[in-house]
């Protein structure tokens, strides 16, 4: 059963490829929400709220849609569903209308270069009614580059050669140590990243740069 403090979330992106890998961004964020629905365009994504308002906390909102643009989302969301918080996730930094969506009741916008804590951290804020517009995507990687930061050579070195697919003893091997003392490097890894498998760990490095 879905949680009531967990965020609900309507993602609207053409894009199948950035569908998944800002889900999965999400599910290694930390951020306590759940993936409602996704829509691929302002059909979809008014069809969902007509029959599913009261399922969403906010939309994630990409501007370029096959039969309109995001701004034909936020103005029948913020009229009809006002309580909706709306946060723009775009590749276009110097959006024309965004002026014209923070007047339409917008309530934060993001590039799609943000990191994974990046956009939890704003989401976070945006939901607890705290309206984001910055663009500084250093100020909101903190949380995660802390975590980075906090990692060795050596333990780098293990994620990568992880990320390549390679197996404790072939990493021991390559690396001139025991398979058991390449265990406890990934331990200490899952540890600091916040991770439960070598998966998760590859997964978070490649959505945070790491490999």
């Amino acid at each position: 059963m879905i949680q009531k403090d967990k965020i609900r979330i309507l993602l609207v992106e053409d894009h199948p490829l950035y569908r998944v890998g800002l889900h999965m961004a999400l599910s290694y964020s930390g951020l306590a929400c759940v993936l409602k629905s996704e829509a691929e365009n302002v059909a979809q994504a008014l069809d969902f709220l007509q029959h599913h308002s009261d399922e969403v906390d906010l939309i994630l909102l990409d501007y370029f849609l096959p039969d309109g643009t995001g701004m034909d989302v936020l103005k029948v969301a913020k009229q009809r569903f006002p309580r909706i918080k709306v946060l723009l996730v775009s590749g276009e930094d110097n959006n024309p209308e965004l002026d014209a969506m923070i007047q339409a009741g917008l309530n934060g916008f993001v590039s799609k270069d943000v990191t994974p804590q990046g956009l939890a951290t704003v989401i976070t804020s945006v939901f607890a009614g705290k309206d984001y517009f910055g663009h500084d995507s250093e100020e909101l990687s903190s949380e995660g580059a802390r975590k980075s930061e906090s990692l060795t050579q050596r333990e780098l070195d293990i994620i990568r050669l992880c990320a390549l697919g390679k197996t404790s003893k072939e990493i021991a091997d390559e690396l001139f140590i025991s398979a058991r003392t390449v265990e406890s490097h990934k331990n200490k890894i899952f540890n600091k990243l916040g991770c439960d498998s070598t998966t998760e760990m590859v997964n978070y490095a490649f959505l945070n740069g790491l490999v």
